[in-house]
Order: structure tokens, then sequence, then C-alpha cells
């Protein structure tokens, strides 16, 4: 039944459903670049987090190195 009301729909109204075929691959290019833009961006930021956390450690280490004793008058 549905089979036959695509076919007829598809026979009479030719350029309606490119333009809605069209309009879904286009819909679902969106989505996936939506989805892909997502993903970058939060990888970018995760990756920023950890670039100022091993910062932020390589220089406690640094000060660590250069006062042992953690009470350094300099």
């Amino acid at each position: 039944m549905l089979a036959q009301l695509i076919s007829r729909g598809t026979s009479i109204y030719p350029r309606l459903y490119m333009q809605m075929a069209a309009l879904v691959g286009l819909l679902i290019a969106a989505e996936f670049s939506m989805g892909t833009l997502s993903m970058m961006l939060t990888q970018r930021a995760v990756y920023r987090v950890s670039q100022r956390v091993r910062r932020r450690r390589e220089v406690a280490r640094h000060a660590s190195v250069d006062c042992p004793s953690g009470n350094c008058c300099a």
C-alpha cells in the first residue's frame, strides 16, 4: 500500500519528490556536519584544558626543583 502510494506520488509529482529528497538529504548532511563540528569543538576544549593542566604541573615541578624546601625568599 505504502509502496503504491510512493510510486504513484513519484510518477505524478516527480519535481516535488526530487525537492523533498534533496531536502531530506540536506537535513541529514546538516545533522552530520553539526555532530562533527560539535565533536571537534569538544576535542579542542579538552585539549586546551589538558594543556593548561600540563603547564601548571610543569611550573610546579620547576618550582619544587628550584626550591625543594618550599620556603624560598627569592
